[in-house]
Order: C-alpha cells, then structure tokens, then sequence
C-alpha cells in the first residue's frame, strides 16, 4: 500500500531547495568564520587592560633605556665605573630595627602591655621540690605494694577456708552415709517410690 503524499498549505514557506519549513521559522544570518584569524578570538597587539600601552611600545621604551644607559656608562671615567660597579655590588642595607624595649611589638605600638612568660606567673611557694617529689613517690610505691600483697593474702586465706569446707562436707557426707540404715525394697516398692520426691530422695543403688 503506498503511502499517501502529504501536501504542504498554500501559505507555507519553502525555502531554497523546495523544501516546507513551519510559519515561525526566521531566517537566519550567515557567518562566514574562513577569514578570522588563527589567534584567540579578541586578541589585539599592542592593546592592553589600561588602554594602547602595548607590548611593542613597552620594548621600544626598553630598548631606549637600555641604549640611553650605555652611552651614560661610556661617558663615565674608570674611577666612576669603578665606583657605580662597588656600589651595585654591595650588598642591600639590612632593615633599621626598632626599639623594642618597653613596648609589646617591634611596629613600636607603645600603648600595647609586655606580656609575661607563664612559667613566671607560677607562685614559688605552691611548687614542689624534686626531693620531696620523689619521696611522695616512693611512699606510694611503698603503698600500692603493702595493698598488693593483702590482696593477695586475703585470696590465699578465702581460698584456704574454702578447701577446708570442702573437705569437711565431704567428710560429713560420708560420715552419714556410713550410718544411715539401709533396706532393701523390691521393684514393685521402688517404682512405686519413684513417683515422689520424698521417695526418689531415699533410694539407692546397690553400690552407693
């Protein structure tokens, strides 16, 4: 089945090639980028931030300095060559330092305070002397070892007392099955036993 042509209203655009185009399209302009140049897109030569001082001007102004100061030196006599190169090759003053004394900052604010080390805030007469700490740690040496060791009396003596009373209830223990009286019951009488407590409590075995 072929499919059916779709034809475009009588009002529609058509543009170069025949082809519709929708009532909203515009026509844009073209731009033809082939003649910009290579470089970055808004560079100047010569052109800087601050106006037209660019590049070529700065190294046309150096290259007078520098030919400006050449003539100067050939000017110059030896001795004052002599003395231009001692002065260029001595070394930089070192910087004025300002009189500290008095005064918290070497800027010279005099209205700031001198600060005092904390070690010099520290009353003497709270401190103690090594003597006397080493003593302080002596004796509690002497201490923690007196605490161990009736520590470890106390256990030897709780472990001794339970060994006795260990031994002496087993030692009741055979002594009242030693006494006790024993008879013998049949099967039927030890099944009936069984059901209770009480009876379960006094049966034995034969080799009890």
């Amino acid at each position: 089945m072929a499919a059916a042509a779709v034809q475009a209203p009588a009002d529609a655009l058509v543009d170069e090639g025949g082809v519709p185009v929708p009532p909203q399209y515009k026509p844009q302009p073209l731009y033809d980028f082939r003649q910009f140049p290579e470089e970055a897109r808004g560079f100047k030569v010569g052109v800087t931030k601050l106006g037209r001082l660019g590049t070529k001007r700065k190294l046309d102004e150096y290259a007078e300095q520098v030919e400006r100061e050449q003539a100067e030196m050939e000017e110059k006599s030896p001795a004052e060559l002599a003395a231009a190169v001692a002065v260029a090759a001595a070394p930089l003053a070192k910087r004025a330092k300002h009189n500290t004394l008095g005064v918290g900052k070497a800027s010279g604010r005099d209205w700031k305070v001198p600060a005092q080390r904390a070690g010099t805030l520290r009353n003497p007469k709270l401190s103690t002397s090594w003597e006397k700490k080493m003593a302080n740690k002596a004796e509690a040496d002497a201490f923690k070892g007196r605490k161990r060791a009736a520590k470890a009396a106390k256990g030897e003596a709780a472990a001794a007392e339970r060994q006795r009373r260990e031994a002496a209830k087993k030692k009741k223990e055979e002594a009242r099955a030693k006494a006790a009286v024993v008879t013998r019951v049949s099967a039927a009488t030890a099944k009936r036993m069984m059901k209770s407590k009480k009876g379960r409590k006094q049966l034995r075995t034969g080799d009890a």
